[in-house]
C-alpha cells in the first residue's frame, strides 16, 4: 500500500500593479518571518472565503499599506507549486486613490523604476510579470 500524500493547500491570491506618476511601480518586501521573506512582490494578500479578488486586494493594501485603492483591469495570473502548497496569483492594475503607502506590518515599501525591477529578488510567482514590465510586453 503506498505511503498517503499530505493533500495539496490551494490558496487564491491577489495582487497590485500600482505606478506613480513618475511611472514607478509599487513593491513591497516580505518580512523575514514569512514564508518567502526578504523578497519584493507586488502588494497584495489572500483572499478570503466569499470574497471577490478586487474586494480581498483594496481590503488587504488598505489593511497593510493604509491605502484606499481602486483596481483596474486584470493584468495576468500565475501558478506557483510547492510541496503540499498550490497558489494562484492573480494580478491586477490599481490606482492609489487616498493615503500613501506605508508597511505597516514592517515591510519595507519602494517605488521601483521599471528597468530597475529585474535588480529585486522577487518569489518565483512574480517573476515573469517583473520580466514582462521590464521588457515592455505588458502595460
Amino acid at each position: 500500500m503506498a505511503p498517503s500524500q499530505s493533500p495539496t493547500r490551494e490558496i487564491t491570491v491577489v495582487a497590485a500593479v500600482i505606478r506613480d506618476q513618475e511611472d514607478r511601480i509599487l513593491l513591497t518586501q516580505r518580512p523575514d518571518d514569512r514564508h518567502m521573506g526578504g523578497l519584493w512582490e507586488f502588494p497584495g494578500g489572500k483572499i478570503d472565503d466569499g470574497e471577490a479578488p478586487a474586494e480581498a486586494l483594496v481590503r488587504e493594501l488598505d489593511e497593510e499599506l493604509g491605502i484606499k485603492i481602486k483596481v483596474d483591469n486584470p493584468l495576468t495570473f500565475a501558478v506557483h507549486e510547492e510541496a503540499g502548497l498550490r497558489i494562484l496569483l492573480l494580478f491586477f492594475n490599481a490606482s492609489i486613490l487616498l493615503g500613501t503607502p506605508h508597511g505597516f506590518e514592517g515591510q519595507a515599501v519602494e517605488w521601483v523604476l521599471v528597468e530597475n525591477l529585474m535588480s529585486y529578488p522577487t518569489p518565483p510567482a512574480d517573476a515573469e510579470l517583473i520580466r514582462q514590465l521590464a521588457a515592455g510586453s505588458i502595460a
